[in-house]
Order: C-alpha cells, then sequence, then structure tokens
C-alpha cells in the first residue's frame, strides 16, 4: 500500500515537471516591432517609415549620443497606437516605445486595456514582474497643485535578448486627466 502511495506520488511529480516544462516551451519570443534589430541606424528606421507611408513627427538629440526620433502613422491594423519612438545611443536602435491613448477613455477603459494588454502579454511570453505599482500618489515639488495625484504601473518580461515593459501612467487635477499606456521594447 506504501509502495503504491509512493509510485503514485512520483507519477504525479513527473507530471507536473512535464506539464511546466510544455508551458516553458510554448512561450514565445519577444519581437522588436516593426521587423528591426537592436544596433539598426536611424536611416533604416526612417526608411521602414517611409515605406509604410507613415510620417516622422521630430527628431531630437536627449543627450551626448542620444537621439529620439518619433514617428505617427505606424498603426497598421491598430487604430489605438498613436505614436511611436525609436531611441537610438550612438547611432544604434536601443529602445522601442509603443504609445496607446483613446481620447474617449475615462480611467476604468484605460485600466482596462492595460489589464486586457498585460494578461495577452502573460500568455505569450510568462508572467510578468510588477516593477513598480505607484496608485494615487502626490507628485514631489513645490510648485504642484494639492490635489495633483499619479499613478505609475509597469510590468516587465525579459528575455536574452529583450526586455518588454508595459507601462501604465496617469496624471489627474480636478477635472482634467492625462492617461497613457505604452509597450517598451528594450535592449536587455
Amino acid at each position: 500500500m506504501n509502495a503504491l502511495r509512493i509510485i503514485l506520488m512520483i507519477v504525479a511529480l513527473l507530471m507536473s515537471g512535464v506539464g511546466a516544462m510544455a508551458q516553458q516551451q510554448a512561450l514565445k519570443e519577444i519581437k522588436i516591432p516593426y521587423g528591426l534589430t537592436w544596433g539598426d541606424s536611424i536611416e533604416k528606421v526612417r526608411g521602414m517609415i517611409n515605406a509604410v507611408k507613415a510620417r516622422e513627427t521630430s527628431c531630437t538629440g536627449k543627450s551626448i549620443g542620444k537621439v529620439i526620433l518619433e514617428a505617427e502613422g505606424l498603426s497598421i491594423g491598430d487604430t489605438l497606437l498613436k505614436k511611436s519612438l525609436f531611441t537610438f545611443k550612438d547611432g544604434s536602435l536601443i529602445e522601442v516605445e509603443l504609445q496607446y491613448d483613446d481620447p474617449t477613455w475615462d480611467a476604468e477603459k484605460t485600466v482596462d486595456f492595460f489589464d486586457r494588454t498585460r494578461r495577452r502579454i502573460d500568455e505569450r511570453y510568462g508572467l510578468g514582474t510588477l516593477l513598480v505599482n505607484k496608485v494615487k500618489e502626490h507628485p514631489a515639488g513645490d510648485n504642484i497643485p494639492a490635489e495633483m495625484t499619479y499613478t505609475l504601473i509597469i510590468y516587465q518580461w525579459s528575455q536574452p535578448t529583450v526586455n518588454l515593459e508595459l507601462n501604465y501612467y496617469s496624471v489627474e487635477e480636478k477635472e482634467k486627466s492625462l492617461r497613457l499606456v505604452s509597450l517598451h521594447y528594450k535592449t536587455p
């Protein structure tokens, strides 16, 4: 009787291990959007933007060797994608940010979009890690209105060739608000 229990426990442990391995194998590779690769040049990204008839809205140097190129119109089949930002360091692509927005969304709809996106990413790449969870906090500073609050929630999925972050950012003051959901593909 004890031998049978031991055998059943071993079989159960082996089956759970096989299930975990199958789940690990089913996870997909995170790919950089638009068929780009790390290290691509500004010229290559501009070529891709022009090829799909999108438009570059700005290209600014943020610090020594760091340039951010912004583009709109890359929302092929995705009307919620408002802007794509490409960050270059010393002329090489190091980050792609996709910003999602809908002016008709209230706080509840924006959080719902964020949660649905997080669940879809979890299904594809495994469970993400919660990096930041600041809800309805007051920004620091002397000239900040007392009724202003912000929320910042960031999840991250890491693979050897890319880190993916999903951000929810919101600032509210009385009747005014700004809400943004964004995906950040970064070099590890």
